[in-house]
C-alpha cells in the first residue's frame, strides 16, 4: 500500500502528461526543422498528425470534461495541424515553424493552467 502511495503521489496529473506529450513533440519536430532526410521528417510529422488526431478525437464527444468552446478551439487547431501537417509531408521544403508554434502555444496554455493549480 505504502508503494502504492508513493506511486500515486509522483505521478503526473493529465495536464502534465498532456504537456510533456507536447514538450516531446516539440522537441522531435525541432529535431527534423532542417533535416534532409524525407523518411526522418515525415516519421516525425506522422506523430504530429497521430497526436493531434487523438486531440481530435477526444474533443469531438460532449464528455462534460471540457467547455464547449474550449472543444471547438482544440477540434480546430488539430483540423489546422493536420491539414499543414499533410502539406509538409508532400513538400518536404515546407517549414514546421508552424506545426512548432502551434505545440508551444498549447504547451504554454499547458503550463499556465498547472501553475494555476
Amino acid at each position: 500500500m505504502n508503494a502504492y502511495r508513493m506511486a500515486a503521489s509522483s505521478s503526473l496529473s493529465d495536464r502534465e502528461a498532456d504537456a510533456e506529450c507536447f514538450r516531446r513533440l516539440i522537441a522531435m519536430l525541432e529535431s527534423v526543422a532542417h533535416e534532409t532526410d524525407v523518411i526522418t521528417r515525415n516519421q516525425v510529422i506522422a506523430k504530429n498528425q497521430r497526436l493531434w488526431s487523438l486531440i481530435q478525437r477526444a474533443n469531438a464527444v460532449e464528455a462534460g470534461m471540457v467547455e464547449t468552446e474550449d472543444r471547438l478551439l482544440f477540434a480546430r487547431m488539430a483540423d489546422q495541424a493536420q491539414k499543414y501537417g499533410i502539406r509538409a509531408m508532400l513538400d518536404p521544403t515546407l517549414s514546421l515553424a508552424p506545426l512548432i508554434e502551434t505545440a508551444r502555444n498549447v504547451l504554454d496554455g499547458l503550463e499556465m493552467a498547472i501553475q494555476e493549480g
